[in-house]
Protein backbone atom coordinates (compact mmCIF):
# COMPACT_ATOMS: atom_id res chain seq x y z
CA UNK A 1 0.00 0.00 0.00
CA UNK A 2 2.98 2.60 0.53
CA UNK A 3 4.20 1.12 -2.22
CA UNK A 4 1.57 1.62 -4.98
CA UNK A 5 -0.13 4.51 -3.61
CA UNK A 6 -2.27 5.27 -6.52
CA UNK A 7 -2.88 1.63 -7.81
CA UNK A 8 -6.73 1.80 -6.81
CA UNK A 9 -6.61 -2.37 -7.01
CA UNK A 10 -3.68 -2.54 -4.14
CA UNK A 11 -5.19 0.05 -1.92
CA UNK A 12 -8.74 -1.75 -2.41
CA UNK A 13 -7.14 -5.59 -1.63
CA UNK A 14 -5.05 -3.61 1.18
CA UNK A 15 -8.00 -2.21 2.89
CA UNK A 16 -9.76 -5.83 2.69
CA UNK A 17 -7.19 -7.60 4.10
CA UNK A 18 -6.65 -5.69 6.96
CA UNK A 19 -10.35 -5.02 7.66
CA UNK A 20 -10.89 -8.95 7.65
CA UNK A 21 -7.59 -10.26 9.40
CA UNK A 22 -8.34 -7.81 12.34
CA UNK A 23 -11.72 -8.62 13.01
CA UNK A 24 -12.42 -9.48 16.35
CA UNK A 25 -8.94 -10.18 17.02
CA UNK A 26 -7.07 -7.06 19.32
CA UNK A 27 -3.16 -8.37 18.96
CA UNK A 28 -3.72 -8.04 15.04
CA UNK A 29 -5.19 -4.57 15.61
CA UNK A 30 -2.22 -4.02 17.95
CA UNK A 31 0.10 -5.07 15.33
CA UNK A 32 -1.18 -3.11 12.58
CA UNK A 33 -1.25 0.10 14.76
CA UNK A 34 2.42 -0.95 15.66
CA UNK A 35 3.56 -1.80 11.86
CA UNK A 36 2.09 1.90 10.94
CA UNK A 37 -1.23 0.04 9.00
CA UNK A 38 -3.44 2.66 9.72
CA UNK A 39 -1.94 5.41 7.90
CA UNK A 40 -2.20 3.80 4.28
CA UNK A 41 -6.01 3.18 4.81
CA UNK A 42 -6.30 6.99 5.26
CA UNK A 43 -4.05 7.63 2.36
CA UNK A 44 -6.35 4.98 -0.04
CA UNK A 45 -9.51 6.94 1.56
CA UNK A 46 -8.06 10.01 0.52
CA UNK A 47 -6.57 9.61 -2.94
CA UNK A 48 -9.70 7.31 -3.78
CA UNK A 49 -12.92 9.40 -2.53
CA UNK A 50 -15.13 8.05 -4.92
CA UNK A 51 -14.14 4.68 -5.14
CA UNK A 52 -16.56 2.86 -3.12
CA UNK A 53 -14.77 -0.40 -2.72
CA UNK A 54 -11.60 1.01 -1.02
CA UNK A 55 -13.93 3.58 0.92
CA UNK A 56 -16.42 0.16 2.45
CA UNK A 57 -13.03 -1.76 2.80
CA UNK A 58 -11.48 1.37 4.88
CA UNK A 59 -14.45 2.04 6.92
CA UNK A 60 -14.54 -1.40 7.54
CA UNK A 61 -10.99 -1.72 8.43
CA UNK A 62 -10.67 1.00 10.55
CA UNK A 63 -14.14 0.06 12.69
CA UNK A 64 -12.55 -3.44 13.25
CA UNK A 65 -9.19 -1.47 14.50
CA UNK A 66 -10.69 1.03 16.75
CA UNK A 67 -12.79 -1.12 18.84
CA UNK A 68 -12.27 -0.83 22.36
CA UNK A 69 -8.41 1.24 21.97
CA UNK A 70 -7.40 4.86 23.26
CA UNK A 71 -4.16 4.53 22.02
CA UNK A 72 -5.52 3.36 18.31
CA UNK A 73 -8.64 6.20 18.41
CA UNK A 74 -5.85 8.91 18.94
CA UNK A 75 -3.75 8.05 16.44
CA UNK A 76 -6.57 7.88 13.89
CA UNK A 77 -7.42 11.85 15.24
CA UNK A 78 -3.80 12.70 14.84
CA UNK A 79 -3.80 10.99 11.39
CA UNK A 80 -6.11 13.33 10.30
CA UNK A 81 -8.50 9.76 9.66
CA UNK A 82 -12.03 11.64 10.90
CA UNK A 83 -12.41 13.99 8.38
CA UNK A 84 -12.16 10.64 5.45
CA UNK A 85 -14.50 8.61 7.23
CA UNK A 86 -17.46 11.34 7.59
CA UNK A 87 -16.20 12.10 3.76
CA UNK A 88 -16.97 8.31 3.14
CA UNK A 89 -20.83 8.86 4.78
CA UNK A 90 -21.62 11.55 2.87
CA UNK A 91 -20.22 10.74 -0.85
CA UNK A 92 -22.02 7.60 -0.48
CA UNK A 93 -25.27 7.35 1.41
CA UNK A 94 -26.79 5.00 -0.01
CA UNK A 95 -24.11 2.32 0.94
CA UNK A 96 -25.41 0.45 3.80
CA UNK A 97 -21.93 -1.02 4.48
CA UNK A 98 -20.12 2.69 4.44
CA UNK A 99 -23.24 3.94 7.44
CA UNK A 100 -22.63 1.00 9.56
CA UNK A 101 -18.91 1.32 9.84
CA UNK A 102 -19.36 4.78 9.45
CA UNK A 103 -21.40 5.16 12.99
CA UNK A 104 -19.71 2.15 14.22
CA UNK A 105 -16.30 4.23 14.08
CA UNK A 106 -17.31 7.43 14.90
CA UNK A 107 -19.08 6.24 18.25
CA UNK A 108 -15.87 3.71 19.06
CA UNK A 109 -13.55 6.41 18.79
CA UNK A 110 -15.30 9.45 20.46
CA UNK A 111 -15.87 7.51 23.34
CA UNK A 112 -14.54 8.75 26.73
CA UNK A 113 -12.75 11.69 24.19
CA UNK A 114 -14.16 14.90 24.33
CA UNK A 115 -11.40 16.28 22.06
CA UNK A 116 -12.72 13.87 19.52
CA UNK A 117 -16.15 14.46 20.09
CA UNK A 118 -15.67 18.29 19.16
CA UNK A 119 -13.54 17.22 16.56
CA UNK A 120 -16.51 15.40 14.86
CA UNK A 121 -18.58 18.20 15.55
CA UNK A 122 -16.24 20.79 13.43
CA UNK A 123 -16.08 18.34 10.88
CA UNK A 124 -19.80 18.61 10.44
CA UNK A 125 -20.15 14.41 10.93
CA UNK A 126 -23.24 14.61 13.22
CA UNK A 127 -25.43 14.85 10.30
CA UNK A 128 -24.41 11.71 8.51
CA UNK A 129 -24.81 9.48 11.25
CA UNK A 130 -28.53 11.42 10.92
CA UNK A 131 -28.83 10.54 7.13
CA UNK A 132 -27.75 7.17 7.83
CA UNK A 133 -30.45 6.60 10.00
CA UNK A 134 -33.16 8.07 8.24
CA UNK A 135 -31.89 6.75 4.88
CA UNK A 136 -32.04 2.84 6.57
CA UNK A 137 -34.87 3.00 8.64
CA UNK A 138 -35.31 -0.69 8.71
CA UNK A 139 -31.58 -1.66 8.67
CA UNK A 140 -31.33 -2.66 12.57
CA UNK A 141 -27.26 -2.55 12.65
CA UNK A 142 -27.66 1.11 11.19
CA UNK A 143 -30.07 2.33 13.73
CA UNK A 144 -28.47 0.75 16.22
CA UNK A 145 -24.70 2.07 15.55
CA UNK A 146 -26.22 4.94 14.41
CA UNK A 147 -28.27 5.63 18.34
CA UNK A 148 -24.81 4.48 19.99
CA UNK A 149 -23.10 7.03 18.30
CA UNK A 150 -25.07 9.89 18.91
CA UNK A 151 -25.67 8.88 22.67
CA UNK A 152 -21.87 8.87 22.96
CA UNK A 153 -20.70 11.69 21.02
CA UNK A 154 -22.96 14.16 22.98
CA UNK A 155 -22.51 12.72 26.14
CA UNK A 156 -21.49 15.72 28.64
CA UNK A 157 -21.57 18.29 26.02
CA UNK A 158 -24.34 20.74 25.97
CA UNK A 159 -23.15 22.10 22.17
CA UNK A 160 -23.08 19.23 20.56
CA UNK A 161 -27.07 18.09 22.18
CA UNK A 162 -28.14 21.24 20.94
CA UNK A 163 -26.87 20.12 17.26
CA UNK A 164 -28.53 17.38 17.62
CA UNK A 165 -31.41 18.81 18.22
CA UNK A 166 -30.92 21.23 15.38
CA UNK A 167 -30.26 18.97 12.80
CA UNK A 168 -33.69 17.08 13.88
CA UNK A 169 -31.28 13.86 15.14
CA UNK A 170 -33.80 12.97 17.91
CA UNK A 171 -36.59 11.80 15.65
CA UNK A 172 -34.76 9.34 13.72
CA UNK A 173 -33.97 8.06 17.58
CA UNK A 174 -37.49 7.66 18.42
CA UNK A 175 -38.27 5.96 14.79
CA UNK A 176 -35.52 3.42 15.76
CA UNK A 177 -37.33 2.62 18.93
CA UNK A 178 -40.64 2.75 17.50
CA UNK A 179 -39.73 0.34 14.54
CA UNK A 180 -37.57 -1.95 15.95
CA UNK A 181 -39.58 -2.66 19.61
CA UNK A 182 -37.91 -6.35 19.83
CA UNK A 183 -34.63 -5.18 19.04
CA UNK A 184 -32.93 -5.09 22.89
CA UNK A 185 -29.91 -3.81 21.52
CA UNK A 186 -31.74 -1.23 20.01
CA UNK A 187 -33.81 -0.11 22.92
CA UNK A 188 -31.19 0.40 25.14
CA UNK A 189 -29.24 2.40 23.18
CA UNK A 190 -32.23 4.52 22.49
CA UNK A 191 -32.90 4.96 26.06
CA UNK A 192 -29.60 6.12 26.71
CA UNK A 193 -29.38 8.05 23.77
CA UNK A 194 -32.27 10.35 24.63
CA UNK A 195 -31.55 10.64 28.36
CA UNK A 196 -27.76 11.96 27.66
CA UNK A 197 -29.21 14.19 24.71
CA UNK A 198 -31.90 15.95 27.04
CA UNK A 199 -29.73 15.82 29.92
CA UNK A 200 -30.12 19.37 31.77
CA UNK A 201 -31.58 20.48 28.44
CA UNK A 202 -35.75 21.62 28.98
CA UNK A 203 -35.70 22.64 25.05
CA UNK A 204 -34.71 18.58 23.99
CA UNK A 205 -37.21 17.38 26.97
CA UNK A 206 -40.27 18.93 25.49
CA UNK A 207 -38.88 18.16 22.05
CA UNK A 208 -38.39 14.46 23.11
CA UNK A 209 -42.47 15.16 24.36
CA UNK A 210 -43.58 16.71 21.33
CA UNK A 211 -42.08 13.63 19.19
CA UNK A 212 -44.29 11.20 21.53
CA UNK A 213 -40.51 9.82 22.37
CA UNK A 214 -41.65 9.28 26.20
CA UNK A 215 -43.88 6.20 25.34
CA UNK A 216 -41.25 4.30 23.62
CA UNK A 217 -39.03 4.19 26.39
CA UNK A 218 -42.03 3.01 28.65
CA UNK A 219 -42.33 0.65 25.87
CA UNK A 220 -38.75 -0.99 26.13
CA UNK A 221 -38.88 -1.20 30.06
CA UNK A 222 -42.08 -3.15 29.23
CA UNK A 223 -41.08 -5.54 26.86
CA UNK A 224 -37.68 -6.38 28.35
CA UNK A 225 -38.11 -6.27 31.99
CA UNK A 226 -35.27 -8.68 32.70
CA UNK A 227 -32.64 -6.57 30.96
CA UNK A 228 -30.79 -4.87 33.67
CA UNK A 229 -29.30 -2.23 31.05
CA UNK A 230 -32.57 -1.23 29.35
CA UNK A 231 -34.22 -0.79 33.18
CA UNK A 232 -31.31 1.06 34.01
CA UNK A 233 -31.32 3.49 30.81
CA UNK A 234 -35.24 3.69 30.90
CA UNK A 235 -35.51 4.72 34.46
CA UNK A 236 -32.59 7.09 33.85
CA UNK A 237 -34.36 8.69 30.48
CA UNK A 238 -37.87 9.28 32.30
CA UNK A 239 -36.08 11.00 35.35
CA UNK A 240 -33.55 13.53 32.97
CA UNK A 241 -36.76 13.91 30.58
CA UNK A 242 -39.08 14.80 32.99
CA UNK A 243 -36.95 16.33 36.01
CA UNK A 244 -38.42 19.74 36.82
CA UNK A 245 -40.81 19.11 34.20
CA UNK A 246 -44.81 18.80 35.42
CA UNK A 247 -46.11 18.25 32.15
CA UNK A 248 -43.82 15.52 31.03
CA UNK A 249 -44.74 14.24 34.59
CA UNK A 250 -47.83 13.78 33.98
CA UNK A 251 -47.05 12.59 30.81
CA UNK A 252 -45.63 9.82 32.08
CA UNK A 253 -48.59 9.12 34.32
CA UNK A 254 -51.13 9.41 31.64
CA UNK A 255 -48.51 6.28 29.82
CA UNK A 256 -48.90 4.46 32.79
CA UNK A 257 -45.08 4.92 33.09
CA UNK A 258 -44.58 5.01 36.94
CA UNK A 259 -46.00 0.66 37.38
CA UNK A 260 -42.53 -0.42 34.62
CA UNK A 261 -40.52 2.20 37.10
CA UNK A 262 -41.72 0.31 40.22
CA UNK A 263 -41.82 -3.21 38.33
CA UNK A 264 -37.74 -2.74 37.19
CA UNK A 265 -36.93 -2.00 41.34
CA UNK A 266 -38.90 -5.10 41.97
CA UNK A 267 -37.34 -7.14 39.72
CA UNK A 268 -33.85 -6.37 40.44
CA UNK A 269 -33.81 -5.16 44.11
CA UNK A 270 -29.72 -5.97 44.27
CA UNK A 271 -29.30 -3.55 41.36
CA UNK A 272 -27.71 -0.36 43.09
CA UNK A 273 -28.15 2.07 39.82
CA UNK A 274 -31.57 0.61 39.28
CA UNK A 275 -32.87 1.05 42.53
CA UNK A 276 -30.94 4.65 43.30
CA UNK A 277 -32.65 6.04 40.24
CA UNK A 278 -36.14 4.76 40.38
CA UNK A 279 -36.30 5.98 43.52
CA UNK A 280 -35.42 9.31 42.33
CA UNK A 281 -37.50 8.91 39.36
CA UNK A 282 -40.80 8.00 41.70
CA UNK A 283 -39.67 10.90 43.91
CA UNK A 284 -40.09 13.42 41.15
CA UNK A 285 -43.17 11.98 39.72
CA UNK A 286 -44.97 12.25 43.17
Amino acid sequence: MNNFPTSDLIQESGCKILWIISFDNKEIQIEIKKSNGIEPIIKAMNNFPKNDLIQENGCGALSNIVVDNKEIKIEIKKLNGIEPIINAMNNFPKNDLIQESGCVILGSISFDNKEIQIEIKKLNGIKPIINAMNNFPDNRDIQYRGCGALGIISFDNKEIQIEIKKLNGIEPIINAMNNLPYNQDIQYRGCEALGIISFDNKEIQIEIKKLNGIKPIINAMNNFPDNRDIQYRGCEALGIISFDNKEIQIEIKKLNGIKPIINAMNNLPYNQDIQATGNFVLQSLK
